[in-house]
């Protein structure tokens, strides 16, 4: 769900069935949905596509640098069966 203003989606996790959940982030200029991070110049907001009206994740540009540090690092990468190591 994009409000006008923002930007394109910037990720998407694939083309899966549509009763899968897939992660979209955009980023905006938008505070209000995350007032304590008002004083950010933009926000990249992290949502459920299936459930676009679902709870939103909202990282600030550091926080955004530092979550896709963590992806390409492999933090959050799954073990065999599933799990954070």
């Amino acid at each position: 769900m994009h409000t006008p203003g923002d930007n394109a989606v910037l990720a998407d996790a694939g083309a899966v069935d549509s009763d899968e959940s897939r992660v979209e982030v955009y980023v905006t200029t938008d505070t209000s949905a995350a007032p304590h991070k008002a004083g950010e110049p933009r926000l990249y907001v992290m949502y459920d596509a299936a459930n676009p009206d679902g709870d939103k994740l909202y990282f600030t540009e550091a926080e955004w640098d530092a979550f896709v540090l963590g992806v390409k690092d492999g933090e959050f990468d799954l073990d065999e069966s599933g799990n954070l190591p």
